[in-house]
């Protein structure tokens, strides 16, 4: 009869990841991950446009990326697993409105991409604690569309 013995997980395992070795192993993991709410996104992805009396309308569908804040200090693979969601692949976006222009104006109907944002700090392991190097930094998921209509 033989026996084996698995070790529990570590609680933080699923957002860890190894960096260069040092005191401490420098282990990476990001902690107060949460919803800091939605944004539009700057871009135009789709729009169209009309004179009164006609309807615009926007049916298609677009691929948008994760937009993450400038230099963080952990691979994509630790921010993925500290988010949920990998910040690698594009999503696909159906990108469907639309809007009657009044008579005796023109309208445009523009799409941009809404994004849902989490804030985080990334933490390195040193010695036999983690500590914090970067704080509010910034992972945004595309999770629909926003439109802006202007009429003149």
């Amino acid at each position: 009869m033989t026996a084996s013995a698995h070790a529990a997980p570590n609680a933080h395992s699923s957002a860890s990841s190894p960096v260069k070795p040092g005191i401490g192993g420098g282990f990476k993991r990001l902690s107060n991950v949460h919803v800091i709410g939605s944004t539009c996104g700057k871009h135009v992805i789709a729009s169209a446009d009309g004179p009164g009396g006609t309807t615009l309308r926007i049916d298609q569908t677009h691929s948008a990326g994760t937009v993450l804040s400038k230099n963080i200090s952990a691979s994509k693979g630790v921010i993925s697993a500290g988010v949920g969601w990998d910040v690698t692949k594009s999503k696909s976006i159906t990108v469907s409105g639309a809007r009657e222009v009044p008579k005796g104006k023109h309208g445009t109907l523009d799409a941009y991409t809404k994004y849902q944002v989490k804030r985080f700090n990334v933490q390195v392991l040193m010695v036999d604690t983690f500590v914090t190097i970067q704080k509010n930094k910034t992972a945004s998921e595309p999770i629909g569309v926003c439109f802006k209509y202007h009429q003149r």
